[in-house]
């Protein structure tokens, strides 16, 4: 029996694609708001597709970057990593049906949470700012704990601090082994969002797949 369903953030609850569009622009108005809008479009493409979907060392990403572009004068790249880490919150895109659905489902009874890998500050950022937050029963971000999804250990805290069982637990995710595969391994269901960076990878035929949020209710 499901008690609990929980949540990766970043192409689960929000559109990390679309809220990257955001931060790009913030950060070359920051630091580069003097270059042409070719030269813009140009080094925000340069962003796209070294970021990874996210899933970079920011500092070796940032320094690559300053290379890239032969940027004279750039901050140090711990700098630029940090204003990432400490401003890309403000720019979320929770998805449209994201609240209604944490609402359905604390309605009907179940506890709700989410487990994101990041730093604390990022995450916890991202969580403060998105509206979300008040419709969890917990957020367990991996920097406040020093394990990272796809450890299951990340998932039987959690399922720990909620008082069940990790059988008890459906975790949804967009990362194929990150979310997917930790959480099989510490034994919850899953259901796989297939959207984003990981859209059509590794799909499984054992893992529902959705597309909308929303329709996790079909499968809880």
């Amino acid at each position: 029996m499901t008690k609990a369903v929980l949540f990766d953030f970043d192409e689960t609850l929000q559109d990390r694609t679309l809220a990257f569009e955001g931060y790009m622009d913030a950060f070359l108005d920051e630091y580069l708001p003097n270059i042409s809008q070719k030269e813009r479009e140009a080094h925000k493409q340069d962003m796209r597709i070294t970021g990874n979907g996210g899933y970079v060392n920011r500092v070796e990403w940032c320094t690559n970057l300053v290379k890239m572009w032969g940027w004279e004068n750039a901050p140090d790249a711990t700098v630029l990593a940090n204003h990432y880490d400490y401003n890309f919150g403000d720019f979320n895109v929770i998805f449209e049906n994201s609240i209604p659905l944490l609402k359905e489902l604390k309605a009907r009874g179940y506890l709700t949470g989410v487990i994101t890998n990041g730093p604390s500050v990022l995450q916890n950022h991202k969580m403060d700012t998105s509206g979300l937050r008040p419709y969890c029963d917990i957020v367990v971000v991996s920097g406040d704990e020093g394990v990272h999804k796809p450890d299951p250990r990340l998932f039987e805290i959690t399922a720990e601090r909620l008082g069940v069982k990790p059988q008890e637990c459906v975790y949804v995710g967009d990362h194929p082994v990150n979310d997917i595969q930790g959480a099989l391994s510490a034994g919850m269901g899953a259901i796989r969002m297939n959207f984003g960076w990981f859209k059509d990878k590794d799909l499984r035929p054992d893992v529902p797949v959705i597309t909308d949020i929303i329709d996790v209710l079909k499968y809880v």
